[in-house]
């Protein structure tokens, strides 16, 4: 099956993490018609403090899930440097249900996971971002060999539950555009934080400054989205007059060298190096 039927009592997804991205997943989910007994959580904060949605199960240890278990699929939604120890705990469950296994946790390759659950477990790497909470984010997916069609297909579904998703045939280009689609929204509400300043160096109060700072971008976005088909850059000629204020306030944005045509390009290459680092590839 190739939608969130797939998912049963008798086979069920097993959620292995549920904080904010794993959260947002899982509402994403439930809006899209998962059915609230298909799915387990194992969460150890969420299962002492009671907080698992109404009619989900929650466990604070996968060892709480018994020997018999026999989940369709595996989600690992912890943070990367807890991700061998959580791993090692579902190599047995994997293997004897056959169980795919998807990943949200930026910096483990995908030669980890194949090391741990073996290569002919169908595994996908997913690096997801933080809009996906509010179901408009943007996501990557990488898989291995062992992922068929209908797995391919199931994995977009899911995801597109909380936003887009596109596949890439190449496991690099996850690390490398981290720093876009991951990092993404932090330069986008950096902007939103200029903008606002800027406002309300004019005279504006500050929540009035932010309002008009938030309701700027999310208009702008909004017209881009609604009209996919013309580039961006269009976009930004249409609203910009020559020889009017805009061009001359992207004069400045747009200069040589200092403009951020040419910072973007540098913070990106930042960004990569440092996720290199942090996953030990640098």
């Amino acid at each position: 099956m190739t939608d969130l039927s797939a998912f049963s009592p008798e086979n069920p997804l097993v959620l292995a993490g549920c904080g904010n991205m794993g959260g947002a997943l899982l509402n994403g989910w439930l809006r899209s018609g998962l059915s609230r007994d298909a799915v387990i959580i194992v969460d150890p904060v969420m299962a002492n403090a009671g907080s698992a949605p109404e009619g989900v199960a929650c466990y604070a240890n996968v060892a709480d899930l018994g020997s018999t278990l026999s989940p369709a699929m595996v989600m690992l939604a912890v943070k990367p440097q807890v991700m061998a120890d959580v791993a090692a705990g579902y190599v047995d469950m994997v293997n004897r249900s056959n169980a795919a296994v998807i990943s949200i946790a930026a910096g483990v390759g995908m030669d980890s996971y194949q090391g741990w659950f073996g290569p002919s477990t169908p595994l996908i790497r997913v690096m997801p971002n933080t809009p996906s909470a509010v179901g408009a984010g943007m996501s990557l997916l990488f898989k291995n060999a062992a992922v068929g069609d209908d797995l391919a297909t199931l994995g977009e579904v899911m995801l597109s539950a909380v936003g887009e998703c596109i596949w890439v045939r190449q496991e690099a280009q996850i690390d490398a555009l981290v720093g876009v689609t991951g990092s993404g929204p932090a330069y986008v509400f950096l902007l939103i934080e200029c903008i606002a300043a800027a406002a309300e160096k004019t005279g504006l109060n500050p929540d009035d400054a932010k309002l008009a700072a938030r309701q700027t971008v999310y208009g702008a976005a909004l017209l881009a989205d609604q009209q996919p088909e013309i580039d961006a850059a269009e976009l930004r000629r249409r609203v910009t007059s020559p020889g009017g204020v805009t061009q001359a306030a992207l004069d400045v944005l747009m200069a040589p060298e200092r403009g951020l045509p040419d910072l973007f390009p540098e913070a990106m290459a930042r960004g990569e190096r440092r996720n290199a680092e942090l996953s030990g590839k640098a």
